[in-house]
C-alpha cells in the first residue's frame, strides 16, 4: 500500500528487501557448507526443554497476558 502511495519509506523497504534477497541467493553457494552445518533434523522447543508442547503453549499464552497488564498500566 505504501509502496503504491509512493512512499519514500515504503520503497526503500521493498529495495532492501529485494537487495538482501539478492544477495542471499548470490552468496549462497559459498554459505552453503556453514549453514547445513547445523543441521539436526526436526528439533523443536518442546524436545529441548523436555515438556510437553501444551504446557509450553499455556505458558506462552500467560506471558503475553501478564506482559499485556504490565504494559496497560504503563500506557495510562
Amino acid at each position: 500500500m505504501g509502496a503504491a502511495s509512493g512512499r519514500l519509506d515504503a520503497l526503500a523497504f521493498i529495495a532492501g528487501l529485494i537487495a538482501g534477497v539478492w544477495v542471499f541467493a548470490e552468496g549462497y553457494v559459498a554459505l552453503a557448507r556453514w549453514l547445513e552445518s547445523g543441521d539436526v533434523g526436526a528439533v523443536t522447543l518442546a524436545d529441548l526443554v523436555g515438556l510437553p508442547f501444551w504446557v509450553l503453549a499455556a505458558a506462552l499464552i500467560a506471558m503475553t497476558a501478564a506482559l499485556a497488564l504490565v504494559l496497560r498500566r504503563f500506557e495510562r
